[in-house]
């Protein structure tokens, strides 16, 4: 990849929903593509602005960051702390770069403005090992637990813990 300039990281307001919710679902696509069915899609897609409004405007416990390039979003990654209850106190909820994103670093940077070097642990679909080696790069491990996601199509996944 040429050298590019890095895309502007800053953290999520409620502004961004839309843009969130567009990102998100292209994404999803370019990520799954026929994994997940086309329904399963449209219904996250129609649903997507209002529930990243409702995030962004009360995050609550959750911190959202967006990779900004040419006044779009092509990435974002969202935090939760999750407490005691946990594997572990932070959960890497959703990270996301668009597949003409990739390569220019913009995940690692969301993944270190998100999470840092702190304890974490994320969940990503068993058949994504693009994803798991991303996540093992930065020192993330398969801990053996496993779910499915029922809203996602039921794709199996697997929890990665550093």
């Amino acid at each position: 990849m040429t050298d590019v300039p890095s895309a502007r990281i800053r953290p999520a307001t409620a502004l961004d929903a839309a843009a969130i919710a567009r990102a998100h679902g292209q994404a999803r696509r370019e990520t799954y593509g026929d994994r997940i069915p086309e329904d399963v899609y449209v219904d996250r897609e129609c649903r997507a602005a209002g529930e990243w409004e409702q995030v962004l405007a009360d995050p609550g416990a959750t911190m959202t960051w967006v990779a900004v390039r040419d006044q779009e979003v092509v990435g974002f990654a969202s935090v939760e702390a999750t407490g005691p209850r946990e594997v572990r106190p932070l959960q890497l909820r959703l990270l996301y770069v668009l597949a003409a994103e990739q390569g220019r670093r913009t995940g690692t940077h969301l993944v270190e403005l998100a999470v840092g070097d702190a304890p974490c642990f994320l969940w990503v679909a068993e058949t994504n090992t693009r994803a798991q080696e991303f996540y093992r790069l930065h020192g993330f491990v398969a801990d053996g637990a496993r779910q499915t996601e029922p809203g996602m199509g039921d794709i199996p996944e697997i929890r990665m813990v550093r």
